[in-house]
């Protein structure tokens, strides 16, 4: 009998092994039945042919199904959702962009001794060309100071309210109530369960985030995805959590959210208009909003729940570790790029009894201390141990500029020269995206390299010199300490005599002059920082600050800055270093020097690249 070949799975392999089979085949005299047959010319062809496919079928559906097993392999969200369910993680929906406005109601009917902006007043505001709905998701209400009615810092909430209601036929978690919206901001969910349509009692019920605490007579609910994508609530059994009772109403509010499409950067100025009435006034057409709409996010992917739901699982919903409060955050919070976590031991200087914690947005380069409040409050608060303080730190930018020089033949080419330079900051751009421009993410000077080089036959080599930047943002005219816990950090080692500002205005003996820093040795690992003339190159103050090159730190105790130069709002210093690789360290992102050529500001241009032959 022939030996079974079963490893071979594609549709050809089976078709061989099956021919193979036939043709050593026999009979209980062991003669050869298809003894010299030919397979491919007979009608038995198209039998092998149907075994074969349905072998191979039955094998790919099984493939797949073992796939949708496993969450490292799933490629249906229903599947990744299932899983992630039992890991206790339930996917983030669409999150709300949220904006915060200030504003008076002048004489309202009556002067009454209170004023109310009811739940979901109606805010408007037009982003790009496009008008969106924003409203309060809890009423408001205020008492008059000096006859103004002033409503303060009011969070509003992207998104159209809508509301469903349920009667309760089957108590217990076993009946569920499906939200019937997609693109909802669970975070705005509220619910209220009414005794029936004749008892107008309500009860109001919280989500139930975790178990502690939870008995029979909590009055909580849970969340969940179901298989098609809508989100569901369910009620307690009884013990865990209150159970609901036959002819109760269960009433789900919650807004209906655009996501990322309404947020606003802070460059711009916002307005909203309110379109319901307060206190039986019209209110003024524009309200400036005192911080403009940010924090919309879409829901998570299918790679985001896969990359989420074990690290949730791995925290048990409680932050002891660093990891642990990576995975919170990243699963509360959607809008983190990046996550830098580190205990206060290990700060420099420590700061015993706190966990450091470093975010990077995906829009802009710090989050507003508004947020940070947010995650400490909302996100943290009853996960954290009790001794154990968060504090935040905004992310410490490293900026790289690179001058690089490529050398092609024209001849093995179809592009021409200035062709080539194109694609180079491309692919070095491309570099940065991907490579770098996270926390513990390093610029590795062979990697660049070989990537240029990549870019198109033709190229014989590359190199590239490049320039560290920092920038400061010191206020004009005040004494601005950058020592102690707030030196200048480049966190690599510096080169001596490469130090240099772009150029600033300072008060020198009651003159103000236009001047930059630069650096002056003084041993092998120090330096002292001067004040020079921008115009003449003459040292105007000696030592100003200290600068640290092994550990790359600039020390500038007292920087009293008269002006900046045209339109500039900062000072950038550069330096060099040795070493063709740059480290990124706990709170370090590295990221390419967007600088552009202004020569009377002392800048030069962050990437250049220069093709020859």
């Amino acid at each position: 009998m022939a030996n079974y070949r079963l490893a071979e799975l594609d549709f050809d392999d089976i078709k061989v092994n099956l021919k193979q089979f036939l043709t050593n085949y026999r009979d209980k005299d062991d003669n050869l039945i298809f003894k010299d047959y030919d397979f491919d010319a007979s009608s038995l062809s198209i039998l092998i042919d149907l075994l074969s496919y349905n072998t191979h079928y039955n094998a790919y559906l099984a493939n797949m199904v073992a796939n949708e097993m496993f969450l490292d392999s799933v490629v249906k969200r229903e599947s990744a959702v299932s899983i992630a369910k039992h890991l206790g993680y339930t996917p983030l929906s669409y999150r709300s962009a949220r904006a915060r406005v200030t504003f008076t109601i002048s004489n309202p009917i009556g002067a009454p001794a209170t004023l109310t902006l009811p739940k979901f007043a109606s805010f408007t505001t037009t982003i790009n060309g496009i008008l969106y709905s924003f409203s309060n998701l809890d009423s408001v209400t205020i008492k008059p100071t000096n006859g103004q009615y002033t409503f303060t810092d009011i969070e509003i909430v992207e998104g159209v309210p809508l509301s469903y209601t349920y009667r309760v036929d089957v108590s217990g978690p076993g009946e569920k109530y499906t939200i019937p919206n997609k693109n909802i901001d669970t975070t705005t969910i509220r619910v209220t369960v009414q005794n029936s349509y004749a008892d107008l009692t309500t009860t109001t019920y919280t989500l139930a985030d975790n178990l502690e605490g939870a008995s029979a007579a909590s009055r909580i609910f849970y969340l969940e995805e179901n298989p098609t994508g809508y989100y569901e609530i369910y009620f307690g059994d009884g013990v865990l959590g209150k159970k609901l009772s036959s002819g109760n109403l269960v009433r789900i509010e919650y807004l209906v959210s655009n996501g990322s499409d309404c947020n606003v950067s802070n460059d711009i100025e916002q307005s909203f208009s309110l379109g319901t009435q307060v206190g039986g006034v019209t209110l003024p057409s524009t309200i400036i909003a005192s911080s403009n709409s940010t924090g919309g996010d879409v829901a998570d992917t299918i790679e985001e729940i896969k990359f989420k739901a074990p690290r949730f699982l791995s925290s048990f919903n409680r932050a002891v570790t660093a990891n642990d409060y990576k995975a919170i955050i990243e699963a509360n919070y959607p809008l983190v790029e990046s996550i830098s976590v580190w205990g206060g031991e290990e700060n420099v200087p420590p700061l015993y009894g706190k966990v450091i914690i470093s975010l990077k947005p995906y829009s802009g380069f710090t989050i507003s201390t508004e947020l940070k409040n947010k995650i400490k409050q909302d996100i943290l608060a009853d996960k954290k141990m009790m001794t154990i303080i968060p504090e935040f730190v905004d992310p410490n930018y490293l900026y790289i500029g690179l001058d690089t020089k490529v050398k092609y033949d024209p001849k093995n080419s179809r592009y021409t020269e200035n062709e080539i330079g194109i694609l180079v900051r491309g692919k070095i751009n491309e570099y940065f995206s991907i490579e770098l421009q996270k926390f513990d993410k390093d610029f590795v000077y062979s990697k660049l390299s070989k990537n240029i080089d990549s870019v198109d036959q033709s190229i014989i080599g590359n190199v590239s010199s490049f320039k560290l930047q920092k920038r400061i943002s010191p206020t004009i005219n005040v004494v601005n300490s950058y020592s102690g816990p707030n030196t200048i950090k480049y966190a690599n080692k510096i080169t001596s005599d490469t130090i240099q500002s772009t150029a600033f205005y300072a008060n020198i003996n009651s003159e103000i002059k236009a001047v930059y820093l630069k650096d002056s040795y003084v041993t092998t690992t120090t330096g002292e920082i001067d004040l020079i003339d921008f115009y003449s190159d003459k040292k105007l103050t000696s030592a100003v600050g200290t600068i640290d090159y092994t550990n790359g730190i600039i020390s500038l105790p007292e920087l009293n800055p008269a002006g900046f130069i045209e339109n500039t709002k900062d000072i950038r210093i550069y330096a060099k270093m040795d070493e063709l690789d740059i480290s990124s360290t706990k709170d370090l992102i590295l990221v390419i020097d967007d600088s552009t050529l202004d020569s009377s500001s002392g800048r030069t241009s962050g990437l250049t690249v220069t093709v020859s032959v």
